[in-house]
């Protein structure tokens, strides 16, 4: 249980104890080894197999095996009379109490008490309702109380305001709740569902969210669940739907979304990705411009007109404008993060924060407040170094992405110490794509999207190895100059399918100049 302390106990104790263990052993094997040549042995599916395994659930509730068994028998006992199964049922309800008394958080306990809801009649729901709330009462953060019952409410058809206003009595209790956080985030959307299906509620609903979070999140800054809800409230909204580039390649149109999207024929997703499609030009598309119209999903219609010398683009935005109501909001709670910051510089869930509503107020203004704090978050919790690392990396290529500039076709992004690829999609137009200088040996699968991509340079990105790269159907130039790569077991079966491929670069590795030469010879390449 949440809130007791733990008591050391003497040797004495712990021998008493032991003792007692291994009387409880040797009953649990007799009892085990019972019920297993009476069920499984003989296929005697009977009152009294019921009883034995009863007579071990209730001081060991979580052996899955004997609830299985139990199921097995109630479910031969259908055919018996209406009374009698509700009697049955009545018992089996009774059993699941008592082995709840005994552990409170029993999976199988709760899950067989849910199959039975679903498998036996004469089930009362009003009265799981009650329980629920009996269990609650006791431990508020019984998190899987919490989720059944989220099933029987279900099964009841309450108005989600019912559960709202139950989650708001819960909150109110006890902060420390995040049962009660996340069943809250679930209802919202139903309740004040937001107009345009952007952001997860409606903003009335989300201004009052983000003043009661906030008081939670000052009153007890250590506890994590209410600054999770908190980083709810502030996600970003959905990004609105569309296509974002298209450009011709390869004797192919290829259009990019902001997201995932289905097109219908002769669309064809390009290495099963929803994000980017491509078909063959039409023989009439042989002039200068080309006009085509894309319908997608919800009946979305779009008309392009490409030229063949240019990349159709919309320039991405990653942080959508707040209203003025919304803003006051953020401004706020952004001072009172920095106020608990100067009593408690190390609250990493503060510092955490405090970074998101920079990003959502101003991101460009407050660009070297954000990577300073993501500097603290790794001194103060490094063993999250990587979680941060790649917050940092997310933050810089956004902003560059914002602020490419796509009729170059060339995107330039070295000495930026990424560590993660974000957003790729938008990479897909480059012909040319500079990664040198970073730290992306977990990200060479995201190249994928690299569709249009003639020349590819990742030197001294710290790789060891090319797994994981992909087949780049333009591509004629990779450079892996300064990497630590030490083999041709390393490099070879990762690049050999590339078959545009014309030249490699691999100096500065950790090869000897013959290996660097096998590795070419292998591959039917020239290095300079």
């Amino acid at each position: 249980m949440h809130g007791k302390a733990k008591v050391n106990t003497t040797l004495e104790e712990k021998e008493r104890k032991k003792k007692e263990r291994d009387v409880k052993m040797k009953a649990y094997q007799h009892s085990m080894n019972k019920i297993f040549h009476k069920v499984r042995k003989n296929g005697e599916y009977d009152e009294e197999a019921m009883e034995l395994i009863s007579d071990v659930l209730v001081s060991n509730p979580d052996i899955y095996t004997l609830w299985n068994m139990r199921k097995e028998i109630l479910l031969t006992f259908k055919d018996k009379s209406h009374d009698d199964l509700g009697c049955i049922l009545s018992n089996e309800m009774h059993l699941t109490e008592i082995c709840l008394r005994e552990n409170p958080k029993s999976y199988a306990a709760w899950y067989h008490r849910l199959w039975l809801l679903d498998n036996m009649p004469y089930t009362d729901l009003e009265k799981e309702l009650f329980l629920c709330t009996k269990y609650l009462k006791l431990d508020e953060r019984n998190f899987h109380c919490w989720d059944y019952r989220r099933a029987v409410v279900a099964r009841l058809r309450m108005a989600p305001s019912e559960e709202l206003d139950y989650t708001t009595v819960k909150i109110e209790e006890n902060f420390s709740n995040y049962s009660s956080w996340h069943y809250r985030s679930k209802l919202l959307p139903l309740v004040f569902p937001d107009p345009s299906g952007l952001r997860p509620i409606d903003e009335p609903s989300h201004l009052k969210e983000l003043e009661l979070v906030q008081a939670a999140c000052f009153t007890d800054p250590s506890d994590s669940s209410s600054w999770f809800y908190l980083r709810w409230l502030l996600g970003r909204p959905t990004t609105k739907l569309g296509p974002v580039q298209a450009f011709i390649t390869n004797g192919k149109i290829a259009c990019v979304f902001s997201r995932c999207v289905s097109l219908p024929q002769p669309w064809i997703p390009y290495e099963k990705s929803r994000l980017i499609w491509t078909r063959s030009l039409h023989d009439e598309e042989s002039e200068d411009e080309i006009s085509f119209t894309l319908e997608y999903e919800q009946g979305l219609v779009e008309n392009i007109t490409l030229s063949r010398e240019k990349v159709w683009s919309i320039r991405p935005a990653f942080d959508p404008t707040v209203s003025p109501a919304l803003m006051s909001v953020l401004c706020s709670t952004l001072d009172s993060s920095n106020q608990l910051l100067d009593l408690e510089p190390e609250s990493k869930w503060t510092l955490l924060t405090s970074i998101v509503l920079m990003q959502a107020i101003d991101k460009k203004m407050y660009k070297s407040k954000i990577i300073e704090r993501l500097d603290l978050l790794i001194k103060y919790d490094y063993c999250r170094k990587n979680y941060y690392d790649d917050i940092r990396s997310k933050f810089i290529m956004e902003e560059a992405l914002e602020e490419l500039d796509i009729s170059s076709e060339e995107v330039v992004l070295r000495n930026l110490s990424l560590t993660s690829l974000h957003h790729t999609h938008y990479l897909a137009f480059a012909s040319v794509v500079d990664l040198s200088n970073n730290n992306l040996k977990r990200s060479l699968h995201l190249l994928s999207v690299l569709i249009n991509c003639k020349v590819l340079i990742i030197d001294s990105n710290a790789l060891e190895t090319l797994e994981g790269f992909p087949v780049l159907p333009c591509l004629k130039k990779l450079s892996l100059c300064g990497n630590n790569l030490t083999s041709s077991e390393n490099i070879i079966p990762f690049v050999k399918n590339n078959r545009m491929l014309q030249e490699l670069n691999l100096q500065g590795n950790k090869l000897s100049l013959s290996q660097v030469e096998s590795i070419l010879k292998e591959l039917g390449l020239c290095e300079k």
